[in-house]
């Protein structure tokens, strides 16, 4: 079910003037601006994006830690797979369960700074000069695609998961150009609906209540 943002638009109590200047317009400009920003900087840093991607590395090395119980297939593909879901839960939180889409938006920016970062890692494996943090004997996508056969196909993979990156990175611009329009297109069916009432004949009642003489 999608979430009701109408319920932001349609407030029984109306803002001030710099109130809903910022909440229909000014937050989405920056939100689309932020998500440019970022899909740049993971253009130009071969898919690192200096804050978010610290952060992704807490992440991801947590991914591994609380995976070293299980397999070790399964324990080297924790890391990645966590630095994408964690966003991606994030981003499900505040579109339904918050009803945020500002903060629905951002995430999903965020997830694609992920898969990019991802997908560069994916890309290494036959390389293998990424600095890591373990050195290049843990390198996870290496012995990954190692066992599942599949290290000569390494930079098509990679390139298909940069590709749903990029993709992401679209649907987040496209949230905050959504939430731009909306408020507007909003108004413009307010006033259009508000015009078609006052062309409707004003109809009296068919049963008056009789008079009362005073």
């Amino acid at each position: 079910m999608e979430p009701d943002f109408d319920i932001l638009l349609c407030a029984e109590e109306p803002l001030a003037a710099p109130l809903r200047v910022w909440r229909d317009t000014v937050r989405w400009v920056l939100l689309g601006g932020l998500v440019v920003v970022l899909a740049s900087a993971s253009s130009r840093g071969a898919g690192w994006v200096p804050l978010v991607s610290h952060v992704d590395l807490g992440i991801h090395e947590f991914g591994h830690m609380i995976a070293m119980w299980a397999p070790r297939q399964f324990m080297a593909l924790a890391g990645s797979l966590l630095q994408v879901v964690a966003p991606v839960g994030l981003a499900a939180y505040f579109w339904f369960a918050r009803k945020e889409l500002p903060s629905a938006a951002l995430f999903v920016a965020w997830t694609a700074v992920s898969l990019r970062n991802v997908s560069v890692y994916m890309a290494d494996a036959n390389a293998r000069v990424l600095p890591l943090l373990g050195g290049q004997e843990g390198h996870d996508w290496a012995y990954l695609f190692g066992e599942w056969g599949v290290l000569p196909q390494a930079e098509g993979i990679a390139g298909f998961v940069s590709a749903i990156g990029w993709l992401t990175f679209g649907c987040a611009f496209a949230l905050a150009v959504w939430g731009l329009a909306r408020p507007r297109l909003q108004a413009r069916k307010n006033a259009e609906q508000e015009a078609y009432r006052r062309t409707l004949p004003v109809r009296e009642p068919r049963n008056r209540p009789p008079a009362t003489a005073e």
